[in-house]
């Protein structure tokens, strides 16, 4: 075997890494839905009052959080994506409807049930294709 042939099946063995560390970082089936619901419930916090808002905030933050360990129990790891990687736009996203949802909440119940709802789906439907864009560009890094 001559230099040449080394140094490529060194190469293939980097590509093969990253790509098991890419795959083993992707979140758990299910886990942005899980993590969106929780946000929406906090946001749904928002627009009441008394008790109620407590108890959703409550709720909301262990679901939260519960996904986040739940997501290290699957992985292995903590890990956090660069908000500036190609389809990043989809993180950037959920965030700003996290943000917009959170003011229209102050508005009363209704603004913050649909601004709950519209969270929630956000992250159901954006979360798993940031994920994959991210896996993806973990796959392709230098």
């Amino acid at each position: 075997m001559d230099e040449r042939d080394e140094a490529r099946e060194a190469l293939e063995q980097i590509a093969a890494t990253r790509r098991t560390t890419a795959h083993r970082v992707a979140s758990p089936k299910g886990y942005y839905a899980l993590a969106g619901a929780g946000v929406g419930l906090v946001i749904l916090g928002l627009g009441l009052d008394g008790w109620a808002r407590w108890v959703l905030y409550g709720t909301g933050l262990l679901i939260v959080f519960g996904a986040m360990q739940w997501y290290t129990r699957h992985t292995g790891a903590v890990a956090w994506a660069t908000l500036r990687e190609p389809g990043a736009w989809r993180a950037w996203l959920m965030a700003g409807i996290s943000f917009v949802s959170m003011g229209v909440a102050f508005f009363g119940p209704l603004p913050a049930a649909v601004a709950a709802v519209v969270t929630a789906a956000s992250w159901a439907v954006l979360g798993p294709a940031w994920d994959a864009d991210w896996v993806r560009s973990i796959e392709k890094q230098p």
